[in-house]
């Protein structure tokens, strides 16, 4: 009987080493993909940041010829407007 006790825990330690060298494993290969995520994460946000950059630039850039734009018909008025206010005085 006491032969058997002892085969029988024997068995049961290895068993428990497997489990535990599995479980292991399996930790490892989930903190790895956890890494490769993070990663990603940290990559996107880099990505995004510059394509925000790029879109605000665009933007400004838009503003930046809409003023232009605006000051030009305004300053196209007011030639006219002058222009127009020589003639009727002549």
């Amino acid at each position: 009987m006491d032969r058997f006790k002892e085969t029988t825990l024997k068995g049961h330690i290895q068993l428990c080493e497997l489990r535990y060298q599995n479980l292991e494993e399996k930790i490892n290969a989930v903190e790895h993909r956890l890494t490769k995520v993070e990663d990603q994460i940290s990559a996107l946000k880099k990505e995004m940041s510059t394509g925000f950059g790029e879109v605000k630039l665009l933007i400004e850039k838009q503003n930046n010829a809409r003023t232009i734009q605006l000051i030009a018909t305004a300053g196209t008025v007011l030639a006219a407007l002058v222009a127009g206010a020589f003639a009727y005085l002549k």
